[in-house]
């Protein structure tokens, strides 16, 4: 029997960038974790080292890939992350669109350094190289089980990541952190369809799902996962994650299964979001197209708040 989905209102949109420095401070509650997942916008090291479309990320490539635009968006990236986590350590970090281990570590060198978190990930067959990653804190979740699960019936692509923790109450917490296919997929149903021959892998829905799932919640996809007893997560400031013509589009979601006793809270962090009356909406990326601008991604980061009835 399907579920009953409540798709209401996700929040006004917020129209400034958060200035130099800025980060919002939240009281850290005993009970809640701190959950983000940002989509990295091709976190790519300069090297022809991973699949076949690698080689437009170095210094010859289509992009101009080089070291100074490398190490320019690391330090973007981390402090884009420190903003998101507002003076909290957080208690899991989901990324997609990162190429390798070794860009993982740059990274970790460039945040807070009370951050001693601990990571999961592994390449992927992607053609471009970039794969789902996660990092968590082990001092709030000891780590039972995890699963890579490539989407069935398809070309290789990234994978999703599901895990299973048990908190420091002893109580069971999956999740899955998934980059579902673009909007440039042949067919409307790809997300649903791709999403659907995941979670055939998984013995019961997660407590948690957050990820790009490039498309809203209104949509086949949206329609699926009510279907499947989930419900998306209330939402909170910008009313998107990517700007597309002057338009904030709802493109990373969070959800959850309501029956698990999980409560989730969703929010778009304005980090790198701008809003002119001419133009409209527009996150500063690391590109536009091909042209370089020199922001950390061209999605907002999402915090995501996890309480436990």
């Amino acid at each position: 029997m399907a579920a009953t989905c409540s798709f209401g209102g996700s929040g006004r949109a917020e129209g400034s960038e958060l200035p130099r420095g800025f980060a919002v401070r939240i009281a850290p509650v005993e009970d809640t974790m701190l959950f983000l997942w940002w989509n990295l916008q091709n976190l790519m090291d300069t090297l022809p080292n991973s699949g076949p479309r690698d080689v437009d990320f170095v210094p010859e490539g289509r992009y101009r890939w080089n070291s100074p635009r490398y190490f320019a968006k690391l330090y973007a990236v981390g402090r884009g992350l420190a903003a998101a986590a507002g003076g909290q350590v957080p208690d899991a970090i989901g990324v997609c669109e990162v190429e390798n281990a070794e860009v993982l570590d740059d990274l970790e060198r460039r945040w807070p350094p009370e951050w001693r978190l601990w990571r999961l990930h592994r390449d992927s067959p992607d053609g471009r190289g970039i794969d789902v990653a996660l990092w968590y804190n082990p001092e709030r979740l000891r780590v039972d089980s995890v699963a890579w699960i490539h989407p069935p019936d398809t070309r290789p692509t990234r994978e999703a990541l599901w895990v299973r923790w048990t908190t420091t109450e002893g109580r069971s917490l999956t999740w899955l952190w998934v980059h579902l296919p673009s909007q440039r997929a042949p067919s409307p149903d790809a997300r649903a369809e791709a999403l659907r021959g995941i979670m055939a892998s998984l013995e019961a829905p997660p407590d948690g799902l957050a990820g790009d799932l490039n498309e809203g919640s209104s949509g086949p996809l949206g329609h699926y996962l009510c279907g499947a007893g989930m419900q998306p997560a209330p939402w909170s400031g910008p009313a998107g994650t990517y700007a597309y013509r002057g338009r904030l589009e709802a493109l990373d979601g969070v959800w959850t299964t309501p029956e698990r006793g999980v409560v989730l809270r969703g929010t778009a962090v304005p980090y790198g979001l701008k809003k002119s009356a001419t133009h409209g909406y527009r996150v500063r990326g690391t590109f536009e197209g091909t042209k370089y601008v020199g922001g950390a991604s061209d999605h907002l980061p999402v915090r995501i708040l996890v309480h436990r009835n």
